[in-house]
């Protein structure tokens, strides 16, 4: 039993920035994390049950997305591919508001409020929105919004910051490295962490 409920666990998820063919298709990219999530409300925020996740073309190293040059040859679309272990998973329809914290993110619904994630990367895919502040330890890779009405930096990381085609931030970003894809819209200032 125990090892049943292990390998169940373990369900992979494939998650694509920008919807190449090799991305899964709509249905697939939410009915997986929808069984999956379990809330249940509190005073200020909703707590979401952390699901582990593993890519496929990830497997090879922890936390890497695929090279951004072997993306580009097999097809200019191409998804982004990253590894979140133990990632906490906002499906597509789910609205959170609130603090949250977490160790990495893949977002495809709403979330209004500030995140702060402490380890993995953090994914917002195409059609999710961040109305608030995001602080990452790790990558963060962007083709959803993201904006906050307050000044400041919007996305604060130490990692790489990849905004692929079709992403939108509103704000002031500050990170390690950043990608900007063409398509990608900042509006705002990027600096670097070391300031």
């Amino acid at each position: 039993p125990r090892g049943v409920l292990a390998a169940r666990r373990r369900r992979a998820l494939v998650v694509g920035l920008g919807g190449g063919r090799d991305a899964d298709p709509p249905m697939a990219k939410s009915s997986f994390a929808e069984r999956r999530l379990r809330a249940t409300d509190t005073a200020t925020s909703r707590f979401v049950e952390p699901v582990p996740t593993v890519m496929p073309d990830a497997a090879r190293a922890p936390h890497a997305a695929a090279m951004p040059h072997e993306a580009s040859q097999r097809s200019p679309a191409a998804a982004t591919r990253v590894q979140l272990d133990d990632a906490l998973v906002v499906p597509a329809g789910a609205l959170i508001r609130g603090y949250l914290r977490c160790r990495s993110l893949l977002l495809a619904g709403d979330l209004v409020g500030n995140v702060h994630c402490t380890g993995g990367p953090v994914v917002i895919r195409t059609g999710a929105s961040l109305k608030g502040r995001l602080v990452a330890t790790g990558d963060v890779y962007v083709s959803g919004t993201v904006g906050d009405t307050g000044g400041g930096a919007v996305i604060t990381t130490r990692g790489k910051l990849t905004l692929a085609p079709g992403a939108r931030v509103d704000g002031d970003v500050r990170c390690g490295r950043l990608e900007l894809h063409e398509g990608a819209v900042l509006q705002g200032v990027a600096k670097g962490c070391e300031d």
